[in-house]
């Protein structure tokens, strides 16, 4: 059974973690110096989340594809995503067993790992707050 049960309820999920990235200034900033427009594509179900950063100046988070290309796109399964943002997945391992398909400069999103490691400990509130208690870990 997947942890989501549908694509509403991820999407809820998913955009308020960013969000509370973006409010951190210490996790946001570097993230928006980065320039890029990185998009997450999820399946099972399915959903598309994208985050813009391509002024420099502000973090754009978004429900689909937006109007701008994705420099990098993440695809993966929501279950993938959840145990990620758990602490559970490491990225480049994910990456080299197919349970995540990078598509453009991975280095560039690799290099952010550690500027988003903190929201980790962000993630069970979020799920509390999205009725989802059951599945922090």
């Amino acid at each position: 059974m997947p942890v989501f049960a549908n694509s509403e309820e991820l999407v809820r999920v998913m955009i308020a973690i960013w969000e509370r990235i973006k409010a951190d200034p210490h996790m946001s900033d570097q993230i928006i110096r980065s320039k890029l427009v990185v998009q997450f594509r999820y399946r099972d179900p399915e959903a598309v989340i994208t985050i813009d950063c391509s002024d420099g100046q502000v973090m754009n988070i978004m429900s689909g594809s937006g109007d701008k290309k994705p420099i990098i796109e993440m695809s993966m399964k929501a279950d993938v995503a959840h145990d990620f943002w758990s602490g559970q997945v490491s990225v480049p391992v994910a990456i080299l067993t197919g349970k995540i398909v990078s598509k453009g400069p991975t280095p560039k999103a690799l290099a952010l790992l550690p500027v988003i490691r903190p929201a980790f400990l962000l993630y069970p509130d979020v799920l509390k707050e999205s009725g989802k208690q059951a599945l922090v870990k």
